[in-house]
């Protein structure tokens, strides 16, 4: 597979493989047995595709591919971490989560603290909820298989402008271990609970997703752009 030019990508025949490959990534999510998605109705599946499918087409649209690419990436990994550090050491754990398990800002035990801080974090979802916190765990796992489904679309649109699975492997990887390691602390210190870092680590890992963030942008502004895309489809 050639390397396309990041600058002129849809001049190339790759875009149109890039459409097909994600079409069938997500396709394959719908129908995976057991899969979280193929649970979903004919119409959550419909606004899930579009969407994604509507992001990548904004990417391939871009003067710099790559770049807005990796803006989707950071926005859907810190997404996904801000609920995914609750999964960590739980049964319903993916194979990403238990890896995460080994990072040193990780400790794979913050599920076991959802009761205390179900009050500051998921007030809504408590007043609704039974003894075991149904509505509460219901609402995370929703909220992290959406946010790890859009990033795994990202991953395989990044390893096409990178041409490198590696590459993006790592890209990833180093993303969700700073994510994962800021909300996990970022929790600790919201509730009052002992920290995994001492101060000047705590604020290295803000300052660096603080330039992350800033570099991606309005966050809420992409994602608008996103669904107005995908409702035009």
């Amino acid at each position: 597979m050639a390397n396309p030019d990041r600058k002129n990508v849809r001049s190339f025949p790759i875009e149109e493989v890039i459409r097909n490959g994600v079409s069938n990534h997500l396709y394959n999510a719908f129908a995976s047995e057991g899969g979280v998605f193929g649970s979903f109705d004919k119409w959550t599946q419909n606004r899930v595709y579009d969407e994604n499918m509507a992001k990548v087409s904004l990417v391939l649209e871009d003067d710099d591919p790559a770049e807005h690419c990796y803006q989707n990436l950071v926005r859907e990994i810190d997404s996904e971490a801000e609920k995914g550090v609750y999964l960590i050491g739980t049964e319903s754990q993916d194979d990403a989560l238990r890896q995460l398990a080994e990072d040193s800002g990780v400790s794979g035990e913050l599920y076991l603290e959802v009761g205390s801080t179900k009050h500051r974090l998921y007030a809504d979802e408590i007043a609704h909820s039974k003894d075991d916190m149904d509505l509460v765990w219901v609402t995370i796992q929703a909220c992290y298989d959406r946010a790890h489904l859009d990033a795994s679309v990202s991953e395989l649109v990044m390893r096409f402008l990178l041409n490198s699975v590696v590459a993006t492997e790592d890209m990833s990887n180093a993303l969700r271990s700073m994510m994962y390691s800021f909300h996990e602390d970022l929790i600790r210190r919201v509730c009052d609970l002992p920290s995994l870092m001492d101060e000047r680590e705590s604020r290295d890992l803000l300052v660096m997703v603080l330039e992350l963030e800033k570099r991606c942008g309005s966050y809420e502004d992409r994602t608008r752009l996103i669904q107005e895309r995908a409702g035009a489809l």
